[in-house]
């Protein structure tokens, strides 16, 4: 009864829609639908590629700052070091004789006014130094000298700091130059450029740096950055920091640098400018399709450009500023309007049709058939590679394990005959030698007694050595030598190093120079010791006699290569090749200038310990020339770093 009420009702309502009605309201919902869920796509595709650009300015802008905080802290580091030697170095300031302070002053004895205070720059890390006379000096203007010699102190710091500001550029290949200007008329430069120079002198207390670091314009003596015309007529950054003693205002420390790069547009279409406070564009990269700004080129209303995040209009473009910390200057992202649209658009309507096209069942159906049957033939491909690759693994692990032991046993069968061979020869020497002073010690005079004992010493020291290289290489090849890494000053290992051959050099006359520097390395100090005692050894042995050997270092990065040169007979290349191949043979088995004989364990030994502290053994060599081995180590810092100030540095 009911159902037949219900069929009867319902007859009337589906006679009077009818299926083309359903038929259309049903598409105007589906039409409905689509139009609310294609806005509601864009919106979100809109806002997320907003926050996304935001996001990659904000990221370059906290990058950018970085790199320009690291040159102004550098800055600032050798103005505190400034500060320091002049607060504990009270005038006069008196200059060793030699010392480059002291050529430097006696360049213009007599302070004529048509002459300049000079200083080649050499060595390397001295740089140029130049100086007005007094009476230049205070004739030009923005400078001031009152005490005739007052100045000295700050020539003798610039040359203090000198090896520093060095280090500071030779780490940043982009650093066009470190100077410190005077007020004074004063002015170093590294590197060493006498007419950059001299046209620094002559116009820099002119300049935008100077100016803008006078205390009337910076009383806080904060660093800054500036922006500065080159001699070719372009543009570059300069990162300066004022230098003052006692309240008094002495000059200036500044790093010229190119412009920096705001970094690749992270989008298409869109162009990243870099803009000083009035809107000038420094350096502006666009992505392809797009025109950059030319750099000096003013951008059309960057006066109301907005200060802050996210992205607004102006005129035709959506842009978005970041303003940096480190410097005065705008990170600013600018992209069309109608691009930005109509990408978001083409990305939605792409987007709605992936979606209205998986939701058709059969094609889903097909898909994900087809995708497991895909998915397992991936899967035994991929177990296949696993299991090649698994296998080739271990057959690698099995070469390698191979090629140790064979390398182990050549080893042995080298140690056993070094002690079989060549220890024989100097315990031959000394027994045949006491043998004959215990038989005829009598009757032998004081010089021929004297004679038999230097050479019973030789022997023995021989022995000791041969022993002592034998004892670190079998400790090393049986790890059993604890690797005891530790902070140490170079130049102290140097010295001792240099102690133990001290005899051996003195016999030929040959000369030791130690010149690494103020240097602490993170390394194991007795096999540092070991190293430079082997290759001293090697240098002294193949110099001719009255020759010289030094020793040097420079920094590389977080580490430091420390170099041993002679200037003797060298090896040709093939001789080279053979000592980095196997760490023996070539130099370390030929007789020396005197015929000094070795084994060539002691290059195995330097190779091996080298090897221990992740460094890299080289040789440079020339027939006749001489040779030069490096290697590397850690480099570390001083440990009682904020005790040792540059004045501890001999002028």
């Amino acid at each position: 009864m009911a159902y037949g009420k219900i069929m009867r009702l319902g007859a009337p309502w589906g006679s009077r829609i009818g299926p083309d009605r359903i038929l259309a309201l049903s598409m105007l919902a589906c039409a409905l639908l689509g139009t609310a869920l294609l806005y509601g796509h864009a919106m979100q595709t809109l806002a997320d590629r907003r926050a996304r650009l935001v996001q990659a300015l904000e990221i370059r802008a906290v990058a950018l700052d970085g790199i320009l905080s690291e040159r102004l802290r550098q800055m600032e580091t050798l103005s505190r070091r400034a500060a320091l030697f002049l607060a504990q170095n009270p005038p006069p300031v008196v200059a060793a004789p030699g010392s480059p302070l002291a050529r430097f002053l006696e360049s213009n004895p007599d302070e004529a006014a048509d002459r300049l205070f000079s200083l080649d720059p050499s060595p390397r890390t001295i740089g140029t130094l130049l100086a007005l006379p007094t009476v230049a000096a205070r004739r030009r203007t923005g400078l001031y000298r009152p005490d005739p010699v007052a100045w000295h102190r700050e020539a003798a710091m610039a040359l203090t700091l000198a090896p520093l500001a060095d280090a500071i550029r030779t780490s940043h290949p982009d650093t066009l130059r470190i100077y410190y200007a005077s007020a004074a008329g004063l002015v170093h430069v590294d590197p060493g450029d006498t007419e950059g120079a001299t046209a620094l002198l002559d116009g820099f207390a002119a300049q935008e740096p100077f100016r803008r670091a006078a205390p009337e314009v910076n009383p806080l003596r904060r660093p800054f950055w500036t922006v500065l015309s080159d001699t070719a007529g372009g543009r570059l950054a300069a990162a300066v920091a004022p230098v003052d003693q006692d309240g008094l205002f002495l000059g200036i420390y500044a790093q010229e640098v190119p412009l920096p790069d705001p970094g690749a547009a992270p989008a298409p279409g869109t162009v990243l400018a870099l803009l000083d406070r009035d809107g000038t564009v420094l350096a502006a990269n666009a992505a392809p399709g797009r025109t950059a700004p030319a750099p000096g080129e003013r951008l059309p209303g960057a006066e109301a450009l907005p200060d802050g995040p996210g992205l607004s209009r102006s005129g035709d473009s959506l842009v978005a500023v970041q303003v940096l910390d480190a410097a005065p200057w705008r990170l600013v992202l600018i992209l069309p309007v109608g691009g930005f649209r109509m990408a978001v658009l083409t990305e939605t309507v792409l987007s709605l049709g992936t979606v209205l096209a998986l939701l058709l069942g059969s094609l889903l159906l097909a898909y994900r058939l087809m995708e497991r049957i895909l998915r397992e033939r991936e899967q035994a491909a991929a177990a296949e590679r696993a299991a090649r690759a698994e296998a080739e693994k271990t057959l690698e692990e099995l070469r390698a394990a191979h090629d140790e032991l064979d390398f182990l046993n050549r080893e042995k069968t080298r140690f056993f005959s070094l002690i079989s061979h060549d220890l024989r020869g100097p315990f031959n020497a000394l027994l045949g030698m006491t043998q004959e002073l215990a038989d005829h010690a009598g009757r032998m005079s004081p010089d021929a007694v004297a004679d038999f004992a230097r050479c019973t010493h030789d022997s023995a020291r021989k022995a000791f050595d041969m022993l002592e290289n034998l004892l670190q290489w079998s400790r090393v090849q049986m790890s059993g030598k604890p690797f005891a890494p530790a902070v140490f000053d170079l130049r102290a290992v140097v010295t001792d190093a240099m102690g133990d051959v001290a005899s051996m050099a003195a016999a030929k006359q040959v000369a030791l120079l130690d010149a690494v520097g103020d240097r602490w390395v993170l390394a194991d100090r007795t096999m540092l010791l070991a190293v430079l005692r082997n290759l001293l050894v090697n240098a002294v042995k193949f110099s001719h006699p009255a020759g010289v050997v030094h020793v040097t270092s420079r920094a590389e990065g977080d580490r430091v290569e420390v170099a041993v040169t002679d200037h003797g007979i060298g090896m040709e290349r093939a001789q080279v090749a053979e000592l980095l191949r196997a760490g023996s043979g070539g130099q370390g088995s030929r007789p020396g200038t005197r015929g000094e004989q070795g084994t060539g364990l002691g290059m195995t030994l330097v190779r091996e310990l080298v090897l221990r502290h992740g460094g890299d053994l080289r040789v440079e060599s020339e027939v006749g020339r001489g040779t030069t081995v490096s290697f590397t180590v850690p480099l570390a810092t001083a440990p009682s770093e904020d005790r040792r100030h540059p004045s501890q540095t001999p002028l």
